[in-house]
């Protein structure tokens, strides 16, 4: 008990320091309109987590856990999953030579993550833009858009690795990445609720002079808040261009910068451009009339 209290602590650390140059977002804000629950994206992270809690982190956590007491037993939980890894995630080996599992690694790897931190940060970003991309869509049309970009998200990546190198990609991220662009496509002029360390301390000697100056539109405004507003497309644009540019670097470089797979970021981000063939007919008509989603 006392290791997952320690564990978790670390964990909401890791997420404090990382939120405090770079935003992470936490909702869309403003006047969103849901017409159901999003039962989907619920069960999307639902599944997501039980799959790494049951499956995966017994043998990562508890392997590393065991090295000091039982070195033998240890080094066999954390063999079996680095075998998981190389079994279940996406290999370009796969495809092109039909070997292990082949094309069906294409969805078994967006369900697999490499520890608890890939794990969260990838669920934050689903909850935050996949409640409205799931109402624009409909639950199961949503679905379908998620696995078709996290598939094409692999695939994809695989352009870039002209090296053929052999390493398994795991993780929701392309499949999200899809999700995020297709929030950019349909919502460019949304607001979303971020935790920005750097944004929100800044803020406040900005609502204090504008109080002073007496511009009425903050004067109901705290000065301090734990949270700040963002414009999506500022932070989706540069999601985009900072994946584009290290996909580049790994193309150039041909390997993946730091272990992370930039390249199946990007071509799941440019998958969003299938999200039309999945939206509401009502949003659709809309959309392309210029009317307000």
């Amino acid at each position: 008990m006392l290791l997952l209290l320690n564990f978790l602590l670390y964990l909401i650390l890791t997420l404090f320091l990382q939120s405090f140059l770079t935003p992470t977002p936490l909702s869309d804000s403003g006047n969103v309109r849901y017409r159901t629950i999003p039962y989907m994206t619920i069960i999307l992270i639902i599944t997501n987590s039980m799959i790494f809690m049951a499956i995966q982190a017994p043998n990562l956590y508890q392997g590393s856990q065991l090295l000091y007491v039982d070195a033998l037993e240890g080094t066999r939980r954390l063999n079996e999953y680095i075998a998981q890894t190389w079994t279940f995630g996406y290999r370009g080996i796969f495809m092109r030579d039909g070997l292990g599992i082949g094309a069906f690694s294409t969805f078994t790897s967006m369900f697999m993550h490499g520890d608890m931190w890939h794990l969260i940060g990838n669920m934050i970003y689903l909850w935050t833009f996949g409640r409205r991309v799931e109402d624009a869509c409909g639950s199961w049309r949503y679905l379908a858009f998620y696995l078709i970009a996290g598939m094409i998200a692999g695939i994809g990546s695989e352009v870039f690795n002209t090296a053929r190198v052999d390493i398994p990609s795991i993780g929701a991220s392309g499949a999200i990445a899809g999700v995020m662009g297709a929030y950019l496509v349909l919502f460019p002029g949304a607001m979303i609720t971020c935790f920005w360390g750097v944004g929100i301390i800044l803020r406040v000697p900005v609502v204090a002079i504008l109080k002073l100056v007496g511009v009425k539109w903050v004067q109901e405004a705290p000065v301090w808040r734990w949270t700040i507003k963002l414009p999506g497309f500022i932070l989706l644009i540069f999601f985009l261009a900072q994946e584009f540019i290290s996909s580049l670097f790994t193309f150039l470089q041909q390997q993946d910068i730091g272990g992370v797979n930039h390249a199946a970021h990007l071509t799941g981000f440019l998958a969003a451009l299938l999200i039309f063939l999945f939206v509401r007919k009502d949003l659709l008509t809309r959309y392309f009339t210029g009317r307000r989603l």
